[in-house]
């Protein structure tokens, strides 16, 4: 029982907790996951300011958000937004596939929440054959991490099982 407990502990905390995650390089495109808060919002308007890449595309966790972000002085060529068709990972993950055909992007740099990129990368990946790079932003709290991870079980579990195609 004991073996169980620490794989589980081990597993989470290669999955959830210290992901593989890459460091930024010039890219097509910087993608902003919705719903992954001010904190990956900001990192990813820090990557365009660096001159990371000439478009940044923010992922709207609802519609009624405006495409503002307060990115008026931002060097990027374009800024888009979407909403994706679920409002999910997987709805994300098609839609970057789709504006990576449109605008013809090879390598895309994804901002997300540090327990969401084991998912994200296998999601996307499901769509996007393109080079993904990841960045991810952490949890503020530690009841932030907790939730993530109890979360990402059960969405991991999902794309695999359940949704195991694009």
């Amino acid at each position: 029982m004991i073996t169980l407990v620490l794989a589980f502990c081990a597993l989470t905390l290669r999955l959830f907790v210290h992901p593989d995650l890459n460091a930024p390089r010039r890219s097509d495109a910087i993608v902003v996951l919705g719903g992954s808060g001010a904190k990956a919002d900001d990192e990813g308007i820090a990557l365009a300011k660096e001159g990371y890449a000439p478009i940044i595309a923010f992922s709207l966790a609802y519609p009624t958000l405006p495409c503002g972000h307060s990115i008026a002085h931002l060097p990027t060529e374009r800024v888009l937004c979407f909403v994706a068709n679920p409002r999910t990972t997987q709805g994300e993950a098609r839609s970057i596939a789709h504006l990576a055909g449109e605008y013809h992007w090879h390598q895309i740099i994804v901002v997300m929440r540090t327990t969401q990129a084991t998912r994200a990368r296998l999601r996307i990946g499901r769509c996007y054959s393109g080079q993904l790079l990841e960045v991810g932003v952490t949890p503020s709290s530690l009841s932030a991490w907790m939730y993530g991870i109890v979360y990402e079980w059960g969405a991991l579990a999902k794309a695999l099982v359940v949704q195991p195609s694009c």
